[in-house]
């Protein structure tokens, strides 16, 4: 039933959309009433879609968005060390153009359950990485590609993440040797009143 609901849903979009084009030529009334049947058809299902929490593509329930967090939350976190086993933590632009919100699951469900040799070809390849960009934002290039060309005008991503290689004191002075992935797991109550109260487990440390 929700295949179908969702393929009434997207008909009905297409023919929306299709009653818009038919009047691009039509006098002016005309046109201002089917682009108004269009967008309220759109707002409609789009709303139908969060109400209820079914997805009918293209329009989504958008469950990332919005929820009740667990009373205990855990997530990992991947840092760089250097040459003098200094910790530091990774501006999330080292990683592009590789989503910060697709890495950080997928090293979260995926990476501790491989093989040792795999993690370790994983881990050498995002420390290259972070390498680069730390060279990059040394130099005051920019520590990410995105953005490059347009600068503050580009689109900023779903997430604004802190970015600590904006400021060339934070950039790490010495070159990154290894990667160290925790996870870290906290009570939520009580790190909104204290950020600092977490718990962080080592998972995996690369070879220097």
């Amino acid at each position: 039933m929700l295949n179908v609901f969702g393929g009434l849903c997207f008909v009905g979009f297409l023919l929306a959309a299709l009653g818009v084009r038919l009047a691009e030529r039509a006098e002016t009334a005309k046109r201002r009433r089917r682009v108004n049947a269009y967008l309220a058809y759109a707002v409609a299902a789009s709303f139908a879609a969060g109400l209820s929490q079914k997805d009918a593509w293209p329009f989504a329930k958008w469950p990332m968005a919005g929820g009740r967090a667990d009373a205990r939350g855990d997530t990992v976190r991947i840092v760089a060390v250097d040459a003098e086993g200094t910790e530091h933590e990774v501006d999330y632009r080292a990683w592009q153009p590789m989503a910060y919100e697709d890495l950080v699951p997928w090293v979260h469900r995926t990476f501790t359950r491989l093989p040792r040799d795999a993690q370790d070809q994983v881990a050498a390849h995002l420390l290259a990485r972070a390498e680069r960009a730390r060279q990059r934002a040394a130099a005051g290039s920019g520590p990410g590609y995105a953005g490059r060309i347009l600068g503050p005008l580009a689109a900023p991503e779903f997430d604004l993440h802190p970015r600590p290689w904006s400021a060339a004191a934070r950039v790490p002075a010495r070159p990154l040797v290894a990667l160290r992935v925790y996870r870290e797991t906290w009570d939520q109550e009580e790190r909104r009143r204290d950020p600092s109260r977490f718990a962080r487990q080592l998972l995996y440390e690369s070879p220097r």
